[in-house]
């Protein structure tokens, strides 16, 4: 009995382990002070091939990716986010429109400023979807938070 209960729990375990979530994406997130009472907020994602992710410009088709801050007392967002990268763009049937994206790496950097000079933090969440030739993953959520100082 105790070989078949061993025996099941390592195909559950197997099971499991192949069933792991695909995540091409990698972020990081660091600010940047450009005054006393300013700062870049720089999210990058790095994109492993063969996929791409999306420009927050995208109007139909695939999710565009999207920053979403917590509300801060202290902190007052300026602008929408500078995407630096490469970007792509080509007309994509399976959407029938032309899409824009970027491969390899991107960042999105947001301006903020402080309405007093202190500690504080930002935080919130970022909305992105990736697609390769073959495929897309289902729009994932990934929250952030960076100190600043």
């Amino acid at each position: 009995m105790k070989k078949i209960m061993l025996f099941g729990m390592l195909v559950l375990f197997a099971l499991n382990a192949n069933a792991q979530r695909l995540n091409p994406v990698k972020w990081t997130f660091e600010a940047i002070k450009k005054s006393d009472k300013q700062y870049d907020i720089i999210f990058t994602a790095n994109v492993d091939a063969p996929w791409h992710i999306y420009s927050q410009f995208v109007k139909k088709g695939p999710v565009p990716t999207n920053i979403v801050f917590k509300k801060n007392a202290l902190v007052q967002v300026k602008g929408t986010a500078k995407e630096i990268g490469k970007l792509e763009k080509h007309f994509d049937k399976n959407f029938g429109a032309e899409i824009a994206y970027f491969s390899n790496k991107v960042q999105f950097v947001q301006t903020i400023n402080l309405r007093a000079a202190s500690k504080t933090s930002v935080a919130g969440e970022v909305e992105y979807m990736v697609c390769n030739d073959e495929r897309c993953l289902p729009p994932t959520k990934v929250p952030f938070e960076v100190t600043i100082q």
